[in-house]
C-alpha cells in the first residue's frame, strides 16, 4: 500500500455493545472523514508520530504473545518510523467514527498485507487480527471498525456471527438520518468495561437478551428489506432500552433530548460506544428532522 491511500471512517449503524455478545451488527464506510499515512517532513505532527511509534512497540510484544494470522513487517515499519511516519487524519477522535480503526487499517495495509490482494483475504481472519490490533486502543475490540475501513464496504454480521460484505446504500434507504454533535468526547475503553460489568446484574443480562437484541436485530432486518413500519417499531424499542439501561453512555445534557424526541417522531441512538461524540438520529423524512432540530435548537449534520 502506497503512502497517501485514504482509509475512511465508519458508522456502526446498529450493533453497538451488542456486537461483543450475540447481537447482529451493520456498519458502513463514511467517506466524509478519512486518514492516510505520510511522513512528517517538517515535524509538525509529532503527537501522531509518537502515537504510531507506541503502537509499533505494542506490536513487538504481540509478535510473541499473540501471533497474528498476517504478521507485520516490523523492520519496514521501524524504518518508516525513523523517517517520521504519522497518520494524517480529519476523523474526530472519541466520536464513534472509527478513528483508531482507520489507523489500524492503514498500518495493516502497508505492513501486513501489502502483497496480498484484498479479495483473497478471509473477512473472519482479518477481523480476528483487527480485534487484537485495535485492543491496544480500547482494551477490548470486536475488530469491526478496522475491517470496514480496510475493505471499504458495508458489513453485516448476521445472527450466526457470519461476516458478510453487502450492497447497502444509506441514501437509498428512504429514511432521514443525521448526526448530532454532543460537543464532548467519550473514551471507549472505560465504557466498554462498564457494559461488561453490567452483566454481573442478572436483571440487566435478562433485559439485554430479551429487549436489546430483538430490537437491534429487528432494526437491521427491517432496514435491509425496506420495511419502514417495522423499522420504526424496533428503533423505538431500541432507544427506550438505551435510555434506561445505557444511562452512563449518554451525555448528561442529552438524556432528556433523547427521551422526548420520539414524541416528535425523531429517534436518537448511540453511535458506537457513546459517552460523547456523535449521536445518530432517524426520522421518516428530512423535513421532520429539520423542523425538530430548529425547534429544539440542535444542530444536525445530514449523512447524505
Amino acid at each position: 500500500m502506497e503512502l497517501g491511500t485514504h482509509f475512511n471512517s465508519k458508522f456502526l449503524l446498529f450493533g453497538e455493545y451488542g456486537l461483543i455478545y450475540d447481537a447482529m451488527a451493520l456498519s458502513v464506510p463514511f467517506p466524509k472523514f478519512s486518514g492516510f499515512l505520510d511522513f512528517d517532513s517538517n515535524q509538525s505532527h509529532l503527537e501522531s508520530v509518537t502515537e504510531v511509534r507506541k503502537f509499533y512497540e505494542y506490536l513487538k510484544l504481540l509478535d510473541t504473545a499473540h501471533p497474528l494470522n498476517y504478521p507485520f513487517d516490523l523492520d519496514r515499519f521501524e524504518s518508516d518510523l525513523d523517517q517520521g511516519l504519522f497518520f494524517h487524519s480529519n476523523i474526530p477522535q472519541q466520536y464513534g467514527l472509527g478513528s483508531s480503526g482507520a489507523l489500524v487499517a492503514a498500518l495493516f495495509s502497508r505492513y501486513a498485507v501489502n502483497s496480498v490482494p484484498k479479495e483473497e483475504l478471509a473477512p473472519e481472519i482479518l477481523k480476528a487480527d483487527f480485534s487484537i490490533l485495535e485492543s491496544y486502543f480500547h482494551g477490548k475490540s470486536s475488530g469491526l471498525d478496522p475491517l470496514i475501513s480496510f475493505l471499504n464496504k458495508p458489513i453485516l454480521i448476521d445472527s450466526k456471527k457470519q461476516i458478510c460484505p453487502i450492497e447497502f446504500d444509506m441514501s437509498k434507504s428512504g429514511l432521514a438520518m443525521a448526526l448530532i454533535d454532543t460537543k464532548t468526547t467519550g473514551a471507549t475503553g472505560p465504557l466498554v468495561q462498564h457494559f461488561i460489568d453490567l452483566f454481573n446484574f442478572p436483571e440487566f443480562e435478562h433485559a439485554f437478551y430479551d429487549q436489546f437484541i430483538p430490537a437491534n436485530n429487528g432494526c437491521i432486518e427491517s432496514l435491509l428489506i425496506d420495511d419502514k413500519p417495522s423499522f420504526f417499531k424496533h428503533i423505538e424499542k431500541l432507544v427506550k432500552f438505551e435510555v434506561y439501561q445505557f444511562h452512563q453512555m449518554i451525555p448528561v445534557n442529552f438524556h432528556r433530548v433523547i427521551t422526548f424526541a420520539h414524541c416528535e417522531n425523531v429517534y436518537i441512538k448511540l453511535l458506537g460506544s457513546g459517552g460523547g461524540g456523535y449521536l445518530l438520529a432517524f426520522a421518516e423524512s428530512q423535513d421532520i428532522l429539520d423542523q425538530w432540530s430548529k425547534k429544539r435548537g440542535i444542530e444536525i449534520l445530514s449523512l447524505f
